[in-house]
């Protein structure tokens, strides 16, 4: 399974069941965070972490 050439935003500070099946489907190469996915520090690693997992990437991008 290859990474698509693109980077995706998120709607919140978790992400969506549908959200989580698009990333396992389309692979996006990374993923940009805006104000209204982040409420804590602790919160943010967590959503980092869900990224990279759903994505089957650890090192996939996460740009801010």
């Amino acid at each position: 399974m290859n990474r698509r050439a693109f980077i995706t935003g998120v709607s919140g500070p978790k992400l969506s069941a549908a959200e989580r099946e698009f990333i396992r489907a389309e692979r996006p190469w990374g993923f940009i965070l805006f104000k209204r996915n982040i409420e804590t520090p602790s919160q943010v690693i967590s959503l980092v972490q869900e990224l990279h997992k759903t994505a089957g990437d650890p090192e996939a991008p996460v740009l801010g």
